[in-house]
């Protein structure tokens, strides 16, 4: 904290006081990081509602992957943190715009969020190690199986080998929500 304190110029005890500790700061740099990329996304306002759902999602795990080992340190809403909201309420407007009910878009914005948060961890993951930190136990257990065993999996598994890291997991992920959210806003939709 005290060469923080030198490189901004201000007394460590001020520092410490308005901050607290290092994941104090930690917190404020993650909120400050997010919210920043947040605030840049331009979600289609009056468009479909699926566009609104892939830009959203393809901004969190962008702002994830600039976050890095921060992502685990954001907690919103902070004070500070309020325009990352801005995107938050536009997707919820436009799930609700599509159908769903308030809770449902709720569930549904925390479902969405998820998706977004796991493709940034995967992609900042696969940067590392574009093995997948299961497939070795995988491939380990197989050849210790029968070769009639497992066909599906052991073609899943050559498959993953063979495509690399970028597998269109998002894609696909995304797809899966949409068709959902879909179906869950035509069970809303008066009839």
């Amino acid at each position: 904290m005290q060469k923080v304190a030198d490189v901004l110029g201000v007394d460590p005890k001020a520092l410490n006081y308005h901050v607290g500790d290092r994941d104090g700061l930690r917190e404020l740099v993650a909120v400050d990081v997010f919210e920043s990329e947040l605030r840049r996304v331009k979600i289609p306002g009056g468009g479909d509602w699926r566009d609104v759902v892939r830009v959203y999602v393809s901004a969190l795990r962008e702002a994830i992957i600039k976050l890095g080992d921060l992502a685990l340190s954001v907690h919103l809403p902070a004070s500070q943190g309020l325009g990352a909201l801005n995107p938050v309420e536009s997707v919820l407007q436009a799930l609700v715009g599509a159908g769903l009910d308030v809770e449902d878009a709720g569930r549904a914005l925390t479902f969405i969020t998820e998706v977004a948060y796991a493709a940034g961890r995967d992609a900042l993951r696969s940067a590392e190690n574009p093995v997948h930190p299961e497939v070795p136990a995988v491939v380990a257990a197989l050849k210790s199986a029968a070769t009639q065993d497992f066909p599906v999996l052991r073609q899943v598994v050559a498959a993953q080998a063979r495509l690399g890291p970028d597998r269109g997991q998002l894609e696909f992920s995304l797809e899966l929500v949409i068709a959902g959210l879909e179906q869950a806003a035509a069970r809303t939709a008066p009839h």
